[in-house]
């Protein structure tokens, strides 16, 4: 079946059981997932709707899962939404106006009849305007089932109830409609929505069309139930989670992640005495030569980056080894502007580039713009519904142009090149289709130049970690989008990246992805300040006497 032709079918949603790993779960693609099934009707889309209440072990580990869960999801694009302070109530003049109107005609029959409001609302054009009228038919049928639900399980409800809870989902959906299922297919990813925190009776209402429509919706709520109850009571449309732990609502995690943050130098001393253990912080050359490959940035001070930029990648805070995985803690810091004193700036420069396994570049760009490989990744990754993307396809292709790169190395590279594409953290600048930014990514990382390759090659993982050292004065040319994409794969490798920029001006900012990367600003600026390398030489024993 072609692309998008079940995207013609009303879709009939499954709640699946959700495993511990809740960010693979929700990534899953839709016709990989348990039950999914079509016929020339119905589409059964799989899909997940729990609510969490309570926190399993400590606050800190709910938040920081919180705040990863989100992050992963924003990946998906416009199809998530994140609800941490509630849903839009910001009504217009002219739906409240039509909904009174609506109401005056509805209540002034003894019974409520619900195929009457439905056919007043759509009469007066107030449901959503999307493209598949499939989909649109639907969305009114299960607003009108779940109305009619609701008014049969509660037995005190008045018209107040009735009529706010339909007027505010009537607005949801006129306001989120086009951007959770514009792109929607049926057999991909389908729209996601987490909901943090209080929420009302209409907001549940509104969780529950959304599931109804094939949407993944997660609730946290660390306090309590909230109005789950009152319309869910029988839980029918979502599965519950009950921790025993109990804590106040705080805000939506804004600033963790899965970065490691350092401690001061003061208690480096203490981490070398837990490094150098029996079991670990000695290891043969190459040992790691065949393990995958996980680098975790670190979250540094300024002053900490010239400490830990000299040190082994084992001797770094947060290097392990897990299983076949090592994990590397590198640098990626952009610095703008200048000292007040010009030579602490120089010297400071220079001994970064002077180390070893660096590359430093004061030309810009550094990558040449490469041809649209369209034909290569349509071979490893097919733009059909049930495709892979085939990472021994491409490393055993004529075309692939590291195989004289260790194995392991190349297996780690082409894993990562297969992560930047499906996950990508370039922004999408051009506002290009998914699939138009993935070969745009893909097409610079098949074609590294030698520098590059040199110095992944040189990485024997627990050692001395790579460098790249860019100084960028505004007038050395410009960082390209098609650096940024080497940048952005040199880092997911390991290798430290440093940005210098005196002016302050934006570079990787307007490509990269603000989390990525640390920016540390100094206390002046400069514009077009030329490098200048290091020469101080040591003064001879005569001359310091005679200088002193």
């Amino acid at each position: 079946m072609e692309k998008n032709s079940l995207n013609n079918l009303e879709i009939n949603s499954v709640n699946l059981e959700i495993n511990e790993d809740i960010i693979s779960s929700l990534k899953t693609e839709i016709y990989k997932r348990n039950g999914f099934k079509y016929n020339s009707n119905v589409v059964t889309v799989p899909n997940y709707f729990y609510r969490f209440i309570g926190i399993k072990n400590s606050e800190k580990e709910y938040y920081e899962n919180l705040y990863r869960l989100d992050k992963e999801l924003r990946k998906v694009g416009p199809s998530y939404i994140r609800f941490s302070e509630g849903l839009n109530k910001d009504i217009s003049i002219r739906l409240q106006n039509v909904l009174n109107d609506i109401w005056i005609k509805v209540f002034s029959a003894e019974v409520i009849d619900v195929s009457l409001i439905i056919n007043l609302i759509s009469d007066n054009g107030f449901f959503p305007q999307i493209e598949s009228k499939v989909l649109l038919r639907q969305i009114e049928n299960n607003l009108k089932g779940l109305i009619e639900y609701y008014i049969k399980s509660n037995e005190l409800i008045n018209n107040d109830d009735i009529k706010l809870i339909v007027n505010y989902n009537m607005h949801w959906l006129y306001t989120y409609s086009k951007e959770l299922f514009e792109k929607f297919d049926y057999t991909r990813i389908n729209p996601k929505i987490i909901f943090y925190g209080d929420i009302s009776k209409a907001e549940v209402f509104y969780l529950i069309l959304l599931s109804t429509l094939g949407c993944d919706i997660l609730y946290f709520n660390p306090e309590n139930s909230g109005t789950f109850k009152e319309i869910d009571k029988f839980n029918s449309f979502s599965r519950e989670i009950v921790y025993n732990v109990k804590a106040e609502i705080k805000p939506f995690p804004s600033n963790m992640d899965d970065r490691i943050k350092t401690t001061a130098f003061s208690a480096k001393e203490e981490l070398d005495k837990t490094l150098y253990t029996d079991d670990c912080g000695f290891y043969r050359p190459w040992q790691f030569a065949d393990y995958n490959v996980e680098a975790v940035t670190l979250n540094t001070t300024y002053e900490e980056i010239y400490i830990w930029i000299k040190e082994k990648a084992n001797l770094r805070e947060g290097f392990n080894v897990k299983g076949s995985t090592v994990v590397i803690p590198n640098i990626f810091s952009k610095i703008c502007g200048i000292h007040e004193n010009i030579d602490i700036y120089w010297k400071e420069i220079n001994g970064v580039i002077t180390q070893k396994f660096t590359k430093f570049y004061n030309e810009l760009p550094i990558m040449d713009v490469v041809h649209l490989e369209y034909g290569k990744f349509d071979q490893v990754y097919p733009d059909n519904v049930f495709s892979k993307f085939n990472t021994t396809e491409m490393i055993n292709s004529s075309w692939w142009k590291y195989k004289d790169l260790r194995s392991g190395l190349q297996r780690n590279m082409a894993e990562k090149i297969k992560d930047l594409c499906l996950n990508p953290i370039i922004k999408n600048v051009e506002h290009e289709d998914l699939r138009d930014l993935q070969v745009d990514i893909f097409s610079v990382l098949i074609n590294l130049d030698k520098k590059i390759l040199e110095l992944l090659q040189s990485f024997d993982y627990p050692e001395e970690v790579p460098k790249i050292v860019i100084y960028n004065n505004e007038e050395n040319g410009k960082l390209s989008f098609e650096d940024c994409i080497m940048l952005s794969f040199m880092d997911s490798m390991g290798v430290d990246i440093i940005i210098y920029n005196p002016s302050g001006y934006n570079d990787i900012e307007n490509f990269i992805d603000p989390e990525q990367y640390d920016i540390h600003r100094l206390e002046n600026i400069s514009f077009k300040l030329h490098f200048k390398k290091n020469s101080d030489k040591k003064k001879g024993f005569f001359k310091n006497l005679f200088n002193s």
